[in-house]
């Protein structure tokens, strides 16, 4: 009330003019569906993995983009100056994964495991050595011996970072303790590498990586064998989160529509030359 007509306060600071206005519409709306086709692409892989064993659900927040954020430029994928100049369209703040561990099924397979709290098995890539870590306990033994993953992209290791060895002649003898220290027969095999959970992010294949420095040892767990750590993903709740997100994607590509033609229309009939 009492501005120019010609003058709409902007969500930041400043004012928007009648050509900045329509446009701003139109990215405004724009990145919202963008967000929310990525959300939808989650969704989808989240879905995906609902029987994969120790999976954990992926999520995305989004937060609004303020005008004071031009200051300090970050690193965004889509990045619109106008929307930065003014503020207040959505942008995708962070990816995480759900904490929440899966529901634990008895399988009766030797060769299933699973960690009961904090921690995720360390395994290592076979190509290249580096560690990474899981939640997944279905492993299987190779040609040679060897504990590995199911993809068998990944030997399990133990504590002291060796490859766990297994006679795969006499696998109904394996047993293992709480502790993590695995038996075969009488003889000792060697115990789990468990990392703790702090600082580790998902990088593909049902694996995650230390970013921020090298994963210290767990605490405060304990391992059942013949058992799986299943996926944390609920299909029902997953199904309703894909309807919102579609409605969501729906209302933005028909703002779009009708900024469009309003714009057009303001092209070319307002603007015309009598």
């Amino acid at each position: 009330r009492g501005a120019s007509p010609e003058l709409v306060r902007s969500p930041g600071r400043g004012f928007l003019g009648d050509r900045d206005l329509m446009l701003y519409g139109l990215y405004a709306s724009g990145l919202g569906a963008i967000g929310q086709s990525l959300r939808l692409d989650l969704i989808a892989n989240n879905l995906a993995n609902v029987n994969t064993p120790g999976y954990r659900r992926d999520q995305v927040s989004f937060r609004e983009r303020l005008a004071e954020a031009l200051e300090d430029k970050p690193d965004l994928k889509y990045y619109n100056s106008l929307v930065h100049r003014y503020g207040g369209a959505p942008f995708v703040d962070k990816i995480s994964y759900d904490k929440e561990a899966g529901a634990y099924d008895v399988t009766g397979n030797k060769l299933d495991f699973a960690i009961s709290g904090n921690g995720y098995f360390t395994v290592r890539d076979r190509v290249t050595d580096r560690l990474y870590y899981t939640r997944a306990g279905n492993f299987t033994i190779d040609s040679e011996g060897n504990l590995g993953t199911a993809d068998g992209k990944y030997l399990v290791v133990s504590e002291d970072g060796e490859a766990i060895h297994i006679d795969p002649t006499v696998v109904s003898d394996l047993k293992l303790d709480p502790e993590g220290n695995l038996f075969q027969g009488e003889q000792f095999v060697g115990r789990f590498g468990i990392a703790d959970s702090a600082g580790i992010q998902k990088v593909g294949d049902n694996v995650f990586q230390a970013f921020a420095s090298a994963a210290t040892p767990a605490q405060g767990f304990t391992l059942a064998q013949a058992t799986l750590e299943g996926s944390s993903v609920n299909p029902i709740v997953e199904m309703v989160d894909m309807i919102r997100t579609m409605r969501a994607i729906e209302s933005n590509l028909q703002m779009i529509k009708i900024q469009d033609g309003t714009l057009d229309r303001a092209v070319n009939e307002l603007g015309r030359v009598r």
